[in-house]
């Protein structure tokens, strides 16, 4: 029996390795989409501002320049939404000049008043009206108000429209590398994101219809802008099956 199980073993080598899976030719492409989307919403920082020489005083005066804008800014004049977050107020101590006011910060100094400031940061859509509620904020009272970012309306839309464009374009080069081997594309193995991908803005928007029944406003100088489109970009790898080229029909 011994003398047997080496030419068996023998014997089997050869069928074994018929029976292992053939490697799968493939193709591995990097490729680039994009997609792009007028912007929807504008997001407007205001920064207001309070002094006097107690901090009673000061926070008083802040309030009510902060019920003055959360009033009136949402009767801009051609609004359709808007939404208003805030930060926690700062109170500092107006120390006199020559006196850092960090290092007084939470300390005693030489006192000649308070400083309440706070950023009320805004979204609103049409985005062409970012300029008019900067405008109207400024008039109102504000301490600085300025354009910060232009958002898309549908974030995940567009990112999926750019990522469509990648694979399209993965596709394209992919099945030129193909026929220059002389062979066809075959299926999708993998699809994996490339390093450097970019995302549009993923910033989640809280839209309040405006629904103000009272007389709409607009700035005393109003500002018109052309807000840039959203632009994303999506970059993958794909690896790509090659398989052999069916023949012709003679039929």
């Amino acid at each position: 029996m011994k003398r047997l199980i080496l030419p068996a073993l023998l014997l089997a080598s050869p069928l074994l390795a018929a029976c292992e899976p053939e490697t799968p030719r493939t193709v591995t492409v990097t490729a680039e989409g994009w997609a792009v989307e007028p912007a929807h919403y504008a997001v407007v920082e205001v920064h207001l501002g309070a002094r006097a020489e107690t901090q009673a005083e000061a926070l008083e005066q802040a309030q009510a320049l902060f019920t003055t804008l959360n009033s009136q800014l949402p009767r801009l004049e051609g609004m359709e939404s808007f939404a208003l977050s805030t930060q926690e107020l700062d109170i500092q101590q107006d120390c006199p000049r020559g006196q850092n006011r960090n290092i007084y910060r939470g300390t005693p100094c030489e006192a000649e008043g308070y400083v309440v400031t706070q950023r009320i940061t805004i979204t609103i859509s049409p985005a062409a009206l970012a300029g008019n509620m900067a405008s109207l904020a400024n008039e109102l009272g504000a301490a600085d108000a300025s354009i910060y970012d232009f958002l898309a309306g549908d974030a995940e839309s567009v990112d999926r429209r750019a990522l469509q464009d990648a694979l399209a374009n993965a596709q394209h080069s992919a099945n030129a590398l193909a026929e220059a081997s002389g062979l066809e594309l075959g299926d999708i193995i993998s699809i994996q994101p490339a390093y450097g991908r970019v995302d549009v803005n993923r910033r989640r928007v809280d839209e309040e219809t405006i629904t103000v029944t009272a007389q709409m406003r607009a700035p005393v100088q109003e500002l018109d802008i052309s807000p840039s489109d959203i632009r994303a970009g999506s970059e993958i790898t794909v690896v790509f099956e090659l398989a052999d080229p069916v023949p012709a029909s003679n039929d």
